[in-house]
């Protein structure tokens, strides 16, 4: 089903209108992988939540701008680029807005026990019901 909405949406903006975004918690997703991004950021949306997909911790500051005070959480790959560096990124959002932020990494890599971090990993591909049920846990909502 996501899938098949892929075509649909793939001309769509990626950023999230301020006035949509204020009632549903905004999910900031740091993932290279274009169709990885758009069939979360489908997904995230489904479950009634605010989302914005962004390639670099740089691009959701840029992005989001004012904006940014108002992630409720983040969702990242482990490997951004070809570099180990969506823990970074995603410790460098929440050192931005000055506290703790809901952070689960994602990873096609098979050794989920070499990445080491302060967040809970996921291994690609992953149940999608597997993240809803973090999300709603952390957020409350959803």
């Amino acid at each position: 089903m996501v899938f098949a909405r892929l075509a649909a949406v793939a001309d769509e903006e990626t950023s999230v209108p301020l006035e949509s975004s204020v009632a549903r918690p905004l999910i900031v997703v740091v993932e290279d992988d274009y169709r990885a991004s758009l069939a979360l950021r489908m997904l995230i949306d489904d479950w009634g939540y605010s989302c914005i997909a962004v390639r670099s911790c740089q691009e959701a500051i840029q992005t989001l701008g004012n904006r940014l005070q108002q992630i409720s959480a983040i969702i990242t790959d482990v490997e951004i680029g070809g570099q180990m560096r969506g823990i970074k990124d995603a410790l460098a959002i929440a050192g931005m807005l000055g506290r703790s932020v809901p952070t689960i990494i994602t990873t096609g890599h098979s050794d989920f026990a070499a990445i080491s971090g302060p967040f809970p990993v996921i291994g690609k591909p992953f149940d999608p019901d597997i993240l809803h049920a973090w999300l709603a846990q952390k957020l409350g909502h959803g």
